[in-house]
């Protein structure tokens, strides 16, 4: 016999005669417990609800009634299956919180140059100025970019880039809806954003200022609308908690102060927010924080103060583009909480929200065509119209010019903040209403 042979025959009588060490009974048992875990906790699944964590719907156990012949053929049915399984396993939430303290162990890139497109359409490198003047007027001092975000002394914000074509067309389709709302009173608000007030003097070629944006579109949208300017109060107020430090949008406070400008311009009587009691979620760290990571964001979270304004009303609230599924709340979710407690208000966005107030002296209804900056600020208004309807065109579908003839309407309101008008995802949305 070869050594070769030698050597195979050794190796084959080794490991027929080798008995399974500890170890290997050790790693059957731990595995075999996993999937007995993993199969067990099948039976003890949730249905569907709301991730916080991810700001989304979670899939829901299809229904057998529901499920058709094509489905069965092509798979889909038990598609939906495996996204149920895959949306509700047990301690879900646990293992996404695990993911995002590994994520956040990679910590993030500070040293990221951003280019912003300036109000004069041209191109700035992200470095500081030297001139100091305003300083003493600054809230905030210390800048860092995070990505393509600024962490701003305890803030995080996004800095604004302007976009002239697309605030122009912007412009134009506000136009075209006053020309084409004919009788109704077209409003159109503009709300900055966090940055324009909270970037320190020195630094702001990190980012375009978005007062001349405002004023060219201000400038654009025809006679037949009327700008309301809460560029002013929120300016004035800027000291004041009227903006979330780790998420984008405004708070409710924030919207109150634009609501006050907008009923001088509609010569309406504005309430007093402070009769209303206080009401807080505490806990909230929104967007800014999800993209970041940063710390100071998590150890001093905000917290989403609010004053129910028309919260012994009843809304109907549409959850589908067709206007089939809704159902009826106050306007003030009470479940909303965590990185989701912005949907506080209005129950988060919605197709189509209806909100009737029938103790208010007055026939006059009002439609509100916003994203969410609109939330917090349209249960505002139930204190002046009898019946407000809340349109978002992300996700409604139907003619504006149609839907406010049937319901007999007289005014519109527009409100977006500066990132949306300068996003012709978002204009192209509100042209669909055009249709």
């Amino acid at each position: 016999m070869n050594n070769t042979a030698k050597k195979y025959d050794n190796l084959k009588n080794s490991n027929t005669t080798r008995k399974p060490k500890l170890s290997d009974y050790l790693n059957i048992s731990v595995c075999g417990l996993i999937m007995m875990f993993f199969f067990v906790s099948m039976f003890f699944t949730t249905n569907g609800g709301v991730s916080q964590q991810e700001k989304r719907k979670l899939a829901s156990f299809p229904k057998i009634s529901e499920m058709t012949s094509e489905d069965l053929l092509s798979g889909t049915y038990f598609s939906k299956i495996d996204e149920f399984y895959k949306d509700n396993f047990v301690h879900r939430d646990q293992f996404l919180a695990l993911s995002d303290s590994i994520d956040g162990l990679k910590g993030v890139e500070s040293e990221i140059k951003m280019t912003v497109v300036s109000n004069n359409a041209t191109n700035q490198s992200a470095t500081a100025k030297d001139d100091d003047s305003d300083s003493d007027k600054d809230m905030y001092k210390n800048v860092e970019q995070i990505g393509t975000l600024l962490s701003i002394d305890n803030i995080v914000c996004e800095a604004y880039g302007f976009n002239e074509p697309t605030i122009n067309d912007y412009a134009e389709t506000i136009k075209k809806f006053g020309d084409t709302l004919k009788g109704a009173n077209v409003y159109n608000i503009l709300v900055p954003t966090h940055v324009e007030f909270a970037l320190p003097s020195k630094y702001q070629n990190l980012s375009a200022k978005e007062k001349p944006a405002i004023d060219l579109v201000n400038s654009k949208i025809g006679n037949n609308v009327t700008p309301v300017d809460a560029y002013s109060i929120l300016k004035k107020h800027k000291t004041e908690y009227i903006y979330f430090k780790s998420d984008h949008h405004w708070t409710q406070l924030g919207a109150y102060y634009a609501y006050t400008k907008y009923c001088e311009a509609a010569d309406l009587k504005p309430f007093k927010l402070k009769d209303y009691p206080l009401k807080k979620v505490e806990g909230f760290l929104g967007t800014y924080y999800s993209a970041s990571k940063d710390q100071k964001l998590a150890d001093d979270p905000d917290v989403v103060e609010y004053r129910p304004v028309g919260a012994d009303l009843t809304a109907t609230i549409y959850e589908d583009s067709s206007l089939t599924k809704s159902f009826e709340a106050s306007p003030y979710s009470d479940y909303s909480t965590g990185s989701n407690a912005y949907g506080t208000f209005l129950h988060g966005d919605n197709p189509l929200t209806i909100i009737k107030n029938p103790d208010v002296d007055s026939s006059k209804k009002v439609v509100v065509i916003k994203e969410s900056y609109g939330n917090a600020f349209a249960p505002l208004l139930t204190q002046n119209y009898s019946e407000v309807y809340v349109i978002d065109p992300r996700y409604f579908n139907g003619n504006l010019n149609d839907f406010i003839k049937e319901h007999e309407i007289k005014d519109v309101i527009f409100i977006n903040n500066m990132v949306a008008v300068g996003s012709q995802s978002r204009v192209d949305e509100l042209k669909k209403l055009l249709n």
